[in-house]
């Protein structure tokens, strides 16, 4: 991974599903609109993208990929980075646009089941992406329980099985506190605040990453 080398800023947010990252997502383009900033908002994977598209299908299929294989459907998110990266981000960040994504990288905590699998994809990473990849100047994860992700994702009447999403998102928590002692600039916010509560952390992290005053 190499530090951004550009005038615009990357901003990357991240977390369990139903730890509210969409909604801040939202909020936090909107604000930096309001405030003049040139900003880009981008989504990983791209549903309407090559390898995006492969993998929304993919994981419709209960004998798929992401089941056979979860090492090589990972390679396929990494593909779908390694796109967004050379079309989208990296372009912009050179002519000084600030990007913020819904998912980066770090979202592969969900296909590591070990501490020593989060190694291994990263160094995946890093031979799909090789010089495309930018790491972004601040990493958000927002952070809430277990029983918070799931009462969240009922509320929104997603279909879900409790106990199996009980134990996949108990991982993948753990593998983002991990990822976040392990690697450079992440800040950990704690998701279980109104969401007004959390964007005002959200605000207080990023102001001095784009030189803004709160």
């Amino acid at each position: 991974m190499i530090p951004n080398p550009y005038s615009g800023r990357f901003i990357a947010l991240e977390g369990i599903d139903g730890c509210g990252k969409s909604k801040q997502f939202e909020q936090l383009v909107r604000w930096l609109i309001q405030r003049r900033a040139t900003v880009i908002g981008t989504k990983e994977p791209d549903k309407k993208g090559v390898w995006g598209s492969q993998i929304y299908k993919d994981l419709a299929n209960p004998n798929g990929l992401n089941q056979t294989d979860p090492f090589r459907f990972q390679m396929w998110y990494a593909c779908d980075s390694k796109l967004n990266l050379r079309e989208v981000v990296i372009p912009r960040l050179r002519a000084g646009c600030n990007i913020v994504t819904d998912r980066f990288r770090p979202s592969m905590v969900y296909g590591a089941q070990t501490v020593k699998e989060i190694a291994k994809l990263m160094l995946m990473s890093q031979t799909i992406l090789g010089e495309d990849f930018i790491w972004p100047d601040a990493t958000l994860i927002f952070d809430v329980s277990v029983e918070t992700a799931i009462r969240r994702s009922r509320e929104k009447n997603r279909d879900l099985d409790e106990h199996e999403r009980a134990e996949v998102l108990t991982r993948v928590r753990l593998n983002y506190l991990y990822f976040s002692s392990a690697y450079p600039g992440c800040h950990v916010i704690n998701g279980e605040r109104s969401p007004e509560e959390v964007f005002e952390e959200v605000k207080f992290v990023i102001a001095p990453v784009l030189k803004l005053k709160i």
